[in-house]
């Protein structure tokens, strides 16, 4: 799916998304990654929803977002309850869908200016 939102080219925005690949600005990434309005780190080490543990959460909560989006692959899979628990206790919301629906919600939230991160599992568990 096209994204056709045009944006201040500084800004990290999703263009496209489709399984397997989101285009991000003007690179394209098949990897799992992360992003905020300001960084993008590619090759995010969480391969698999079922690999999420908190050192990962913590790669995102770095960038002090007040919401982390989080794509767990085609289907929206949800991790472990302690690992919403851990981002609740630190007071960052957890929302977790499938990737298209995640980046969607990424580039709304950021056009509202909104500190957010989003993290991709390209490579998710469906099951």
């Amino acid at each position: 799916m096209k994204f056709t939102e045009h944006r201040d080219s500084n800004v990290y925005a999703v263009k496209r998304y489709e399984p397997g690949t989101v285009k991000i600005n003007d690179q394209t990434i098949h990897e799992s990654c992360y992003l905020n309005q300001k960084e993008l780190i590619k090759d995010w080490a969480c391969k698999h929803i079922s690999e999420l543990e908190t050192e990962h959460l913590d790669q995102l909560l770095a960038l002090q977002p007040e919401v982390i989006i989080l794509g767990t692959g085609e289907q929206q899979v949800f991790p472990e309850p302690r690992l919403f628990a851990y981002c609740a206790q630190k007071g960052i919301a957890l929302e977790v869908m499938n990737n298209m629906a995640a980046c969607r919600t990424y580039n709304v939230l950021t056009t509202e200016d909104r500190e957010v991160v989003l993290g991709l599992i390209m490579d998710a568990v469906t099951n």
